[in-house]
């Protein structure tokens, strides 16, 4: 008699689908948005996109693995190639100064920051003023909330990044 396989044990599917699109790269980016949701919804596949320059225009490549029954999408997905946010899969409009930071943050999870570092770590500054920091957190917090709350301020040294299972940054 045998057995069923464990969820565990399910393999996973590695995909690469590569699409030519004769367009611009800002229909290419939003083309590229409506393929990934509509394979992750129905087919059950977390994917990464990225646009690259073509002869012909732009060139969508599609990665992506199988999810295992249950498992679903992190609600936050950070795409550093084309510089997007995207919460549930919409598009959020982020400041280079916003994305950038965010991205060092999450891709620096449980560690603390102070703003004098994260200024010259993430913006190349040395000195000024630290609110600056502060100003930008409060920014990106007003566009992720109330859905996520990643970045934890901590009293009297600076930020830290909590989110690290609610984020795919889609290198």
């Amino acid at each position: 008699m045998t057995q069923p396989l464990a969820l565990s044990q399910e393999p996973t599917v590695e995909l690469t689908l590569a699409l030519r699109v004769n367009t611009d790269s800002e229909h290419a980016a939003a083309i590229a948005a409506r393929l990934l949701e509509s394979f992750e919804d129905t087919v059950g596949v977390t994917l990464t996109a990225r646009t690259v320059p073509a002869d012909s225009g732009q060139v969508i490549e599609l990665a992506g693995r199988r999810r295992r029954t249950g498992e679903s999408a992190p609600p936050l997905r950070i795409e550093p190639d084309s510089r997007r946010v995207l919460l549930h899969g919409e598009v959020l409009e982020f400041t280079r100064l916003e994305f950038d930071l965010l991205l060092f943050l999450s891709r620096n999870p449980d560690r603390v920051f102070d703003r004098l570092t994260l200024m010259a770590q993430v913006w190349g500054l040395s000195g000024g003023n630290g609110r600056t920091v502060d100003v930008h957190v409060r920014k990106i917090r007003g566009k992720l909330e109330p859905v996520l709350t990643p970045i934890t301020t901590v009293r009297g040294v600076g930020y830290r990044f909590d989110g690290a299972g609610q984020v795919l940054i889609a290198d």
